[in-house]
């Protein structure tokens, strides 16, 4: 089992670090992209004679509403998150905003401070913080705020002031600037701290585990004593004070014999995932509960620490929440990616089910490559891959 601390990364999102944080983030990501598609309405209503090229207006809409439409969908909790190549695609479609809301706006527009793109556009790198790194964000303002400077010395000579184009491309990308560097020093900031919050706890787990290591060892071993206690010396006893061994005495040790062997190799040969769930299943002997893990390569005993939390943190949900009554474990490993096919049975309504289990599919959705929830023949069923 693998107890090394996480590592800082600039990679690092906060959706990945920290799932349900970015989950309770939603809210504000759904009002962002309301804002966004509510700034140029608003504008465009209060000053159309500002508008010279309407086509390239409607361009600039059908990008702003496709780029928000991708932000929604990417950020939805059914959806895997937010890949690389579809976010690039994002930040060109606001780039092909940017560039078309100053062309429909090209000689009517002589407050350059008043264009909308650069405002749609920071708002938007604002909605994406805890979907994508801190370095990305400031990459892209950086390349944002050029096009807004370029667009805003375009834009000088019919401007009503007299002022060196320097000026109107300083003003043009002040909005993205400011809205997308403060975005990028956040997603920084709030990264770094969970992920050196998580290398403390992961310390301290490693700590606890070496701590814990004989203690368990001596209890497993205290478990077989206990065994022996009641099977073996009841019979030695007996033996002893009948002085003769008959032959229903032999067929009683064979029998032991062979139940203890049994029940030692059993222990020894079931997975990792198997004994996890008849652990939590013994916690719970007043339910009449199935609990079967396949994992016949015992995937889930060479996975890392994070992983097998993750499953035995759904396998309690699932007892505790849930009241399942059986549950059905099946681990594979196809093109060297750990999947996970998690399917329970419950007494509750489906749609009850997915509420109650609805932070752990946020977790799941955010440390896992793809996840996905639907039902099967009256079953719940989740399943997800790890792998990035």
């Amino acid at each position: 089992m693998n107890l090394d601390p996480p590592i800082l990364s600039s990679h690092a999102t906060l959706e990945r670090l920290d799932p349900l944080s970015a989950a309770a983030a939603r809210r504000v990501t759904r009002g962002a992209a309301l804002l966004a598609l509510s700034v140029p309405v608003v504008v465009t209503a209060v000053r159309p004679q500002e508008v010279a090229q309407p086509v390239w207006l409607v361009v600039s809409f059908v990008a702003l509403i496709v780029a928000v439409g991708i932000l929604l969908r990417r950020s939805h909790p059914n959806r895997p998150v937010w890949s690389s190549p579809s976010a690039q695609v994002f930040q060109v479609l606001v780039t092909i905003m940017l560039i078309a809301s100053a062309v429909s706006t090209l000689g009517a527009n002589l407050m350059i401070r008043d264009d909308w793109g650069p405002i749609v556009a920071g708002i938007l790198l604002v909605a994406i913080t805890p979907y994508r790194p801190a370095r990305e964000i400031a990459l892209w303002t950086v390349v944002h705020s050029l096009t807004c400077a370029v667009v805003g010395m375009v834009h000088a000579p019919y401007a009503s002031g007299d002022f060196p184009p320097l000026t109107y491309a300083v003003v043009g990308s002040a909005a993205v600037a400011v809205l997308g560097f403060t975005a990028a020093a956040y997603a920084r900031s709030l990264n770094q701290s969970t992920q050196l919050w998580q290398i403390r706890a992961w310390q301290a787990a490693s700590a606890a585990a070496r701590d814990n290591r004989e203690a368990l060892a001596r209890s497993v071993q205290q478990d077989r004593v206990s065994l022996l206690n009641r099977e073996v010396v009841p019979y030695l006893q007996r033996m002893a004070a009948a002085g003769t061994v008959t032959e229903d005495d032999r067929d009683e040790a064979r029998r032991l014999s062979a139940g203890i062997r049994t029940l030692l190799v059993s222990d020894v040969e079931k997975s990792w995932a198997q004994l996890m769930l008849d652990e939590l299943v013994a916690r719970h002997p007043h339910l009449n509960i199935r609990a079967r893990a396949d994992d016949p390569d015992n995937l889930g005993g060479h996975a890392v620490l994070e992983r097998r939390t993750v499953l035995r943190a759904l396998a309690a949900i699932s007892l505790e929440r849930l009241a399942a009554t059986e549950i059905d474990v099946h681990l594979s490993a196809p093109e060297g990616r750990l999947r996970v096919v998690w399917s329970v049975a419950t007494p509750r309504p489906m749609t009850d089910a997915r509420r109650a289990l609805r932070s752990m599919t946020e977790l799941i959705r955010g440390v896992t490559q793809r996840s996905q929830v639907h039902e099967s023949a009256g079953r719940l069923v989740i399943e997800f891959d790890y792998g990035y």
